[in-house]
C-alpha cells in the first residue's frame, strides 16, 4: 500500500498505536470518531498490506547480546543479493542491507561478548561464499534508536537465542515470543495458551514495560509512509567536536538511528527521506555541513534483505 492510499484516519490510528500499542478498539474508535468495527477492519487492512504491525519491541540487551557492531562487506564472484540471502540466515544478524558505494552490504550484528564478535568477524562472515572483505565497526553507544520505523517487506528472519536472565524468566520469554508477533492479542488468550492466569500475564507485561524491557507499539513500514529512500551514513567528526556533532544529529527528524562507533567512523547513522533527491540534499547539503563534521559518506540502500524490527535498543 502506498502513502497516498492512507487517509487521515489511517494515519491518526497508526500514530496513536505508536504511543500505546494496546489501546483498545473502543478507545481508538471514540478518539477518531469511528466505530469499533471500523477500527478492527482498518487494523486488519493495515497489517495485511504490511503498512503497520503492533509488536513488543524488545531490548536486545536483556538476553545477553550486549555487543552491537556493524559489518561492512565487499562482495566478489557472487551478487550482493545472493550473499545477503546467505547472511540473513545467521541468527546474530539484525539486518542486511545492500548499498551503493565502496562497500556492498551493511550488516548490524549482535554479540554476546568480544570473543563472540571476533568469531563472527574472523570466521563466520569470511566463510560465506562471495564475501571478499569484512570491515568492522564496534558500537560504543547507541544515542538514538527510533523503533517506530521498519522495513516490513523484508524478512524478519531468525533471531538470537533467548535465555532466562536476571530480568526475565522462562515464562517471560514465552510471553515475549508471542507479543513480538502480535502485541494486541488478548491477555485472556495468552493466558489460556500458556496455561497461567490472565492476571499473571497482565502483571508480567506491565512489569516488562515499566522496566523498559519491551515497548508495545506500532511499527510502520517506511515505504508505505512515503519514506522511499534510506541510507547508512558514516560520519567522521573533527577532533574534539565528536560529542557536539552527536547532539546535533540526535535532534534531526531524518536521523532514525545514531550509533557512536569505534573504527573508521565516529558515527553510523540511519537516515530516511521521501526520495533520493531529498536524501542526497539532507546528507550533503545539511548533515555534511554541521559544524564539526569532517566527512560524511553515503551508503544508499537499494535492497533490504532482512530487518528484525521486533528487536531494538530502548534508549
Amino acid at each position: 500500500m502506498q502513502s497516498d492510499k492512507l487517509d487521515a484516519v489511517d494515519r491518526a490510528l497508526v500514530e496513536r498505536l505508536r504511543i500505546d500499542g494496546r489501546e483498545s478498539n473502543r478507545a481508538l474508535g471514540e478518539a477518531l470518531g469511528i466505530s469499533e468495527v471500523a477500527v478492527a477492519n482498518r487494523l486488519r487492512r493495515l497489517e495485511e498490506c504490511s503498512v503497520m504491525r503492533v509488536v513488543a519491541v524488545t531490548d536486545m540487551r536483556i538476553f545477553g547480546h550486549r555487543e552491537l557492531s556493524f559489518a561492512l562487506l565487499r562482495v566478489s564472484g557472487r551478487s550482493p543479493i545472493e550473499v545477503a540471502q546467505a547472511i540473513e540466515k545467521l541468527p546474530d544478524v539484525v539486518a542486511v542491507t545492500a548499498v551503493i558505494g565502496r562497500i556492498d552490504l551493511v550488516v548490524p550484528m549482535l554479540g554476546r561478548n568480544h570473543r563472540h564478535l571476533a568469531q563472527l568477524f574472523g570466521t563466520t562472515l569470511p566463510r560465506v561464499a562471495g564475501v571478499d572483505s569484512v570491515q568492522g565497526l564496534l558500537a560504543l553507544d547507541v544515542l538514538k534508536f527510533e523503533s517506530k520505523w521498519g522495513v516490513l517487506s523484508a524478512d524478519s528472519g531468525t533471531a538470537p537465542d533467548s535465555y532466562p536472565s536476571e530480568s526475565v524468566d522462562e515464562l517471560d520469554l514465552r510471553i515475549l515470543k508471542r507479543l513480538q508477533v502480535d502485541a494486541r492479542r488478548s491477555f485472556r488468550g495468552l493466558a489460556s495458551e500458556l496455561g497461567v492466569s490472565e492476571r499473571t500475564v497482565r502483571g508480567r507485561v506491565k512489569r516488562l514495560s515499566v522496566e523498559n524491557v519491551i515497548r508495545i507499539q506500532a511499527v510502520s513500514d517506511v515505504n508505505a509512509f512515503g519514506m522511499n529512500a534510506n541510507a547508512y551514513i558514516g560520519i567522521t567528526a573533527t577532533r574534539g567536536l565528536t560529542d557536539e556533532v552527536g547532539q546535533n544529529l540526535i535532534q534531526r527528524d531524518d536521523v532514525a538511528q545514531l550509533t557512536r562507533t569505534l573504527g573508521e567512523f565516529d558515527y553510523i547513522a540511519v537516515v530516511i527521506a521521501p526520495d533520493r533527491e531529498s536524501l542526497h540534499r539532507s546528507v550533503f547539503g545539511s548533515i555534511a555541513t554541521i559544524p564539526g563534521v569532517r566527512r560524511a559518506e553515503l551508503f544508499e540502500a537499494w535492497a533490504n534483505s532482512k530487518h528484525n524490527y521486533a528487536w531494538g535498543w530502548l534508549v
